[in-house]
Parts: C-alpha cells; sequence; structure tokens
C-alpha cells in the first residue's frame, strides 16, 4: 500500500513539474525583443562616463517602446 501510494505521489509530482516546465515558454506575440540593442559594457574607466549615457538613453528607450506596445495591445 505504501509502495502504490509512492508511485502515484511521484506521478502526481512529475505531472506539476512537467506542467510547470511547459508553461515556462514566453509569449514573442505580445512583446517583442527582435531591435534591442544593449549597450557594452566599458573594459576602461575611461569609457563609464559615455557607458552610463548610453544605458540612460537604452533604459529611456525601452521604457517608451514598452509603454507604446502596452498602448496598442489595449487598444486592440
Amino acid at each position: 500500500m505504501k509502495f502504490i501510494s509512492l508511485i502515484i505521489t511521484v506521478l502526481i509530482i512529475g505531472f506539476i513539474v512537467k506542467k510547470q516546465m511547459n508553461s515556462n515558454t514566453v509569449n514573442k506575440d505580445a512583446i517583442s525583443h527582435d531591435s534591442i540593442s544593449v549597450p557594452k559594457v566599458p573594459a576602461t574607466p575611461e569609457n563609464v562616463q559615455k557607458f552610463k549615457k548610453d544605458m540612460n538613453q537604452f533604459m529611456k528607450n525601452s521604457a517608451d517602446k514598452r509603454d507604446e506596445e502596452i498602448d496598442k495591445l489595449l487598444n486592440n
């Protein structure tokens, strides 16, 4: 009896794990990341200020894109 309950428990856990693994797929229709180009991390201390400006611009642009995509999805 203990063996049967162990087998049933393992099957249930396996089913739940399989279901969780399949649900982690991202819906690419919702938000596309094809045109994203992340600034490269500087290798020298002299390029840190340029990286800071590039990163700030990247964050502003990505926030604007995200807002546009959300508005587009909500309006449909």
